[in-house]
């Protein structure tokens, strides 16, 4: 099962960027009303997503909102699920609240309130919260399958897998299939033919988007992509149907310290180092004396030690820089090779699936 790890983070000057933004094109904030304070209690008449201006019941972690209502200048607090988010004074009006949902409010197992305190009262309307902070892959009834983590999925709407950009002309969404639906965890079947894309799940409105799903370099994921080639030394190499995605793995039966080469070809894409973060693969260790692999890169010109668990699947997601240190990286990666490394007594055999490059 490969596991990935959504890292969601506004910046402090993008949010300060939006909110400025926001202030110059809205006409509300102006210090008349500003100075007009209603002692009346406050009411919260809708939310809003504050790039978007659609009325939302659902929030992003991370996310900016505009909280419409009465009688809000005299504003003392903002709770999202009971955690105080903090405010901005300038960013108040008797109408309007410019707020963000702080990244550490509580989503799972609340009451799913946005309240807001005045000098005189309080308000709260209906309002959950939503983030993504991982998924992992797997297979149910031979179809592959994504479940995404985090929460509040309660109301989930729709989930799409989305690729390129509409500015680029190459924008692709794919609806996913629901298969399950809890609280924290959200499980879809992978539309046909996804090869990369984003996860975006719609929930009131409100839309989370994961980190990349799949690769942005593949290599193999039931086939060679790219115009790779699939070669190796003192051993035999053969595609199978041992997986751990999809239909098709490489199965590698080796002698000490042989192993399977990837090459590329006059025809494939470069492979552009720079461009990357990591190098993602699934190996299967088919029997008890394949322990150890190496991965090593540009004919051995870096390789990076791995330890493996015979009889299951070990998932690996390696770091460019744990193979070159900064500033010591090649233009391009051209040859890839993952050598027997155990020491034991051979055959050694191991079976190798979705591989590839990530950014």
């Amino acid at each position: 099962m490969k596991k990935y790890i959504q890292n969601r983070k506004y910046t402090y000057s993008l949010l300060v960027g939006t909110l400025m933004v926001l202030i110059g094109c809205n006409n509300e904030f102006n210090q008349s009303d500003l100075a007009e304070v209603n002692m009346e209690p406050p009411i919260i008449t809708s939310v809003s997503d504050a790039l978007l201006d659609n009325t939302v019941q659902t929030g992003v972690l991370g996310g900016v909102y505009y909280i419409k209502g009465e009688n809000l200048a005299s504003l003392k607090s903002i709770k999202y699920n009971g955690m105080d988010s903090g405010f901005n004074p300038t960013l108040v009006t008797e109408t309007l609240i410019i707020s963000q949902v702080p990244q550490e409010a509580p989503y799972l197992n609340v009451a799913n309130k946005l309240t807001v305190e005045t000098l005189y009262g309080s308000a709260e309307t209906d309002f959950s919260l939503l983030t993504i902070t991982g998924f992992d892959e797997g297979v149910v009834d031979g179809a592959n399958t994504v479940t995404i983590n985090g929460g509040d999925f309660t109301d989930v709407d729709e989930v799409l897998f989305t690729s390129g950009t509409e500015e680029a002309g190459n924008l692709e969404e794919k609806e996913a299939r629901i298969i399950e639906v809890t609280e924290g965890a959200l499980t879809v079947e992978v539309p046909d033919g996804v090869v990369q894309a984003f996860i975006h799940v719609n929930v009131n409105g409100a839309v989370a988007r994961s980190k990349s799903y799949g690769f942005n370099y593949p290599i193999f994921t039931d086939e060679v992509i790219n115009d790779w080639e699939i070669g190796g030394w003192d051993g035999t190499q053969e595609l199978s149907n041992e997986i751990a995605l999809g239909s098709t793995s490489i199965k590698r039966e080796s002698n000490n310290w042989a192993g399977l080469t990837f090459t590329a070809t006059d025809t494939s894409e470069d492979l552009v180092i720079a461009d990357y973060s990591a190098i993602n693969f699934q190996i299967y260790p088919a029997n008890e004396n394949t322990v150890k692999l190496a991965c090593g890169l540009n004919d051995f010109e870096a390789i990076v030690e791995i330890n493996v668990t015979p009889g299951q699947w070990n998932s690996f997601s390696i770091p460019i820089s744990d193979f070159y240190p900064a500033g010591t990286a090649p233009t391009t990666i051209s040859r890839i090779d993952f050598q027997e490394f155990s020491g034991g007594d051979a055959p050694f055999l191991f079976y190798i699936d979705q591989f590839g490059f990530i950014e």
